[in-house]
């Protein structure tokens, strides 16, 4: 791993080695004198010279090494004797050779014997090249060392160059040692057969100026203002300039992230894709549904693994961006089964309409809480206040949001309203708007399986429930800084670099390709304020990042505390060391302790012992995240891929359910590829954790109206296509502009692994991860008994009506009922002469002669197709 900067194309690493022998004590033959004598096991050392390509790298860059004898791994300490010369120190009995393994994040790791000397010729992959090559080129037009400030935005991540994902172009962004912020890098969320683009933006002043690169290619595509105070013209410009869907995206970033925006929000926005209304409005009803009805209860009602549980359900209207942002904020996802959403608008529900159930699992009740913002006036209040109509054009809405956020930054949930509040919601009334796969028993209760109807606004107003009482809210402050969140990392590494260094003898140091950091920092906040800038402080001590896969960040929500998890992994061990810390709001620590030891295995040993486990939770992590922490730091162990990773932090922990969605987006890509104009859209059926990575590897989300779930019980999603599997749910993959597509019911059966040699639930599940884990990467594991299956049929071709009722509940029919209704002989053809001689029709009966056909390009079904300014 590295901290700084590594080189661009290749790394020559030079390794002069020089083996000494040192007998400790001086003895010799003659003092023997055949009695006997204590084994001394010698020190040795190894003086390893590292050049780079690049002459700065020496100073910024920082390699990682293996020493092996034989099977063993030898530990050693690392010392930095000057700008490129390290020591490797450590006792060895062995007289064989030694096999040293140089690593950096962004190369391609080498091993070779030694003996006296040896050379290491690192190469760079491909896409550390292509980010260290469009990062010295950004630096060359834009100037970084006299801006004020840098942000970077990009797709690069999941996205794949050459069949590889890039996390390690974001890497070399980090190492090119510039005065780019680590929390200054914001990774959009994309698919793996996407493009590959960059944004550069400077701040100089008022000026906010921009260099992009698109689909992977080392020139770019526009130079020049990306500011909301450009000209009409400019605005022009930028988007002819823009071959790809990002303008939008890249704009809006920007503009948020130098109007203040709380970061928070921007890597919301990230996520979402963009900053707009929707991001802004969902993070002010959040501030004011967590002030006035804050979280008091984590529940589970939808079944899966104990870590997805809840403070909110969730009731929401995909397509409005709002339910992206309170999925993000209260961590209460579609994989956790807390989301239902489909069109209710023929209810009297909106778009921009959320409900929020906080529900009581000891009373069997809960209070329901449906609020919204109101965008008409709001934008009328923008009207009134600058002039600007925020629906003229893309450079207006750009303005209304900068004006969104200096009203959010002063009283975030000023702009959210609570339209209807009330309590004494009944078990039979959850069930029937969340749904249940399968039946409800317990006492005299029975609820049988009952498919989601999600905000049916005139079912809840039928209901007559009382009005919920509000939390008298209590005063946050939040008094810290940044530089005082950073040194909160500072302080977390050092407390748990000394926990090592005095139970184990062990020196963490920079770059420790074994070390792990887990953290809560970045999405939770401390006394009222946001924790993004701790993250910048554990980057600049440790030199671990996302990218390199060493700081890993849990999806949380906003109120849990902040924690940190200190975790050292052996590539020939199942042990991983764990140091446990939590930052308390009065600026004291806590520190885990077991049995009088603050470093404790959590490997899976550990996890086969119910009684260890047990305690662990009691004294050493007693938050309420041991399965969370655990379950990624025991798949973290066998290094799995970029993408499952990021899905594993989304879904705040990893878990047998979460896995299918990466067998599931991988044989879509292949088998139903995306053509020109055409998008993905997908149907919940059987909702459990696989929802999640499907929502972040698929590139659908409720917010952006192309994930819709409609919960169904379990006797409707058996497959009839393939034995023992289970319908998942439905894609539509939709033409946008022939406003037609096609649906496929997706159906999936789960392999067979073997965990019968562990006793306890947590060894089993990890044995699970593990054998999927294998599975994603090629890899045999013997504990798989039968492989799973992924199948997709009922292809139809559908017209913009059948959709719709697709998207609203299917009407009478539930989803799988209604497309196996539909006619599979019609054809793509026979849609278009459709269409064609339903057009002709409306052109012959329409004798108004002064109709106003022009409409309004900001109307934004897709929100990241922003049209030039006219």
């Amino acid at each position: 791993m590295v901290v700084k900067n590594n080189g661009k194309r290749f790394v020559f690493i030079l390794l002069v080695v020089t083996l000494i022998a040192l007998m400790m004590g001086n003895v010799c033959a003659e003092d023997v004198n055949g009695t006997n004598v204590d084994t001394i096991t010698p020190t040795k050392s190894i003086n390893v010279d590292v050049n780079y390509e690049y002459a700065n790298d020496n100073n910024n860059v920082i390699p990682d090494f293996y020493i092996y004898s034989g099977e063993d791994k030898i530990e050693y300490n690392k010392e930095l004797v000057s700008s490129n010369r390290f020591v490797l120190t450590f006792k060895d009995n062995s007289s064989n050779g030694y096999n040293i393994t140089a690593l950096t994040a962004g190369y391609i790791s080498q091993s070779q014997i030694i003996s006296d000397s040896i050379t290491f010729n690192l190469k760079a992959n491909d896409a550390y090249k292509l980010g260290r090559d469009v990062t010295a080129d950004a630096d060359r037009l834009l100037d970084f060392k006299t801006a004020d400030d840098i942000l970077v935005v990009t797709t690069a991540g999941v996205t794949k160059l050459n069949g590889k994902s890039t996390e390690d172009a974001l890497e070399a962004i980090l190492n090119y040692g510039t005065k780019i912020k680590y929390s200054n890098v914001l990774m959009l969320r994309d698919t793996a057969v996407n493009p590959i683009d960059f944004a550069f933006i400077v701040k100089r002043g008022n000026e906010l100026k921009a260099v992009i690169y698109e689909n992977g290619s080392r020139s770019y595509s526009y130079l020049g203002t990306i500011s909301e105070n450009m000209t009409r013209e400019q605005w022009n410009n930028y988007i002819r300039s823009i071959h790809g869907q990002n303008a939008w995206s890249f704009a809006s970033l920007a503009n948020g992230w130098v109007a203040g925006v709380s970061r928070e929000v921007l890597q919301e926005a990230a996520f979402h894709g963009h900053i707009c209304e929707g991001t802004l409005g969902g993070y002010s009803i959040v501030k004011a549904l967590i002030k006035y009805y804050p979280p008091v209860q984590e529940t589970l009602t939808g079944g899966g693994s104990p870590a997805d549980v809840t403070s909110y359900k969730i009731l929401g209207v995909p397509g409005g961006s709002d339910d992206d942002a309170v999925l993000f904020f209260l961590d209460a996802t579609i994989g956790k089964t807390s989301y239902v959403g489909i069109d209710t608008t023929a209810t009297g529900a909106t778009e921009n309409m959320l409900g929020f159930i906080r529900w009581d699992a000891k009373s069997l009740s809960g209070d329901l809480i449906i609020m919204s913002f109101d965008s008409k006036k709001i934008k009328a209040d923008f009207k009134a206040e600058t002039g600007i109509n925020a629906d003229a054009g893309s450079l207006e809405e750009l303005k209304y949001c900068t004006w969104w956020i200096n009203k959010i930054n002063k009283n975030p949930e000023e702009l959210a309203t609570f339209l209807y509040e009330f309590t004494n919601l009944t078990e039979e009334q959850y069930y029937y708007l969340m749904g249940t796969a399968k039946s409800v028993v317990h006492g005299n209760v029975s609820i049988a399986p009952v498919e989601s109807h999600g905000l049916d606004l005139k079912y809840i107003l039928s209901l007559n429930l009382p009005k919920a009482t509000r939390t008298v809210p209590s005063g946050e402050s939040g008094s810290l800084s940044d530089e005082e969140m950073k040194n909160i990392g500072f302080e977390a590494y050092n407390k748990a670099s000394a926990i090592f260094k005095d139970e184990l003898n062990i020196n963490l140091g920079k770059d420790n390709v074994d070390l792990g950091i887990f953290t809560s920092a970045g999405y939770v906040y401390l006394n009222g304020k946001e924790t993004v800038a701790v993250r910048d402080g554990l980057y600049e001590i440790a030199g671990a990042t996302l990218y390199s896969k060493n700081l890993l960040q849990y999806h949380q929500a906003l109120w849990k505390p902040l924690w940190f998890t200190f975790i050292l992994r052996n590539p020939n061990s199942d042990v991983l060391y764990s140091v446990y810390l939590r930052y308390n709001p009065d600026g004291t620590w806590f520190v885990g302790e077991l049995n009088g030891s603050n470093v404790v295995d959590i490997g899976i040993e550990t996890l086969n012992s119910s009684a260890k486990v047990k305690a662990i939770q009691k004294t050493f992590m007693p938050d309420q995240n041991w399965n969370s922490i655990q379950s990624i730091a025991n798949a973290w162990k066998s290094n799995p891929n970029f993408d499952q990773i990021m899905a594993f932090l989304y879904h705040n922990h990893v878990c047998p359910g979460v896995q299918p969605g990466f067998f599931i987006t991988d044989y879509i890509q292949q088998n139903h590829p995306l053509g020109e104009n055409e998008s993905y859209n997908y149907i919940a059926s059987s909702t459990y954790c696989k929802d999640d990575s499907l929502t972040y590897l698929l590139g659908v989300s409720p917010g952006m109206g192309t994930y819709f779930v409609q919960k169904l019980p379990n006797s409707d999603v058996t497959s009839t296509y393939v034995d023992g599997a289970t319908d998942e749910g439905a894609l539509v993959i939709w033409d946008n502009n022939l406003n037609i597509g096609r649906v496929v019911i997706v159906s999936f059966k789960w392999p067979t692994i073997d965990t019968s040699m562990y006793a306890t639930s947590e060894a089993k599940r990890a044995a699970q991860i593990q054998a999927f884990i294998d599975l994603y990467k090629g890899i045999n594991n013997p504990n798989v008994l039968e492989n799973f299956v992924v199948k997709t049929s009922e292809e139809k071709w559908i017209t913009a009506e059948q959709f719709n009722l697709l998207k609203s509940g299917s009407g009478e029919l539930n989803t799988m009922d209604y497309i196996k209704s539909l006619d599979g002989s019609v054809t793509k053809e026979d849609l278009l002469k459709q269409l064609e001689k339903n057009n002709n029709s409306n052109t012959n009966t329409n004798t108004n002669t002064n109709t106003n056909t022009n409409s309004n390009s900001n109307s934004n079904v897709n929100e990241n197709s922003h049209s030039s300014a006219s």
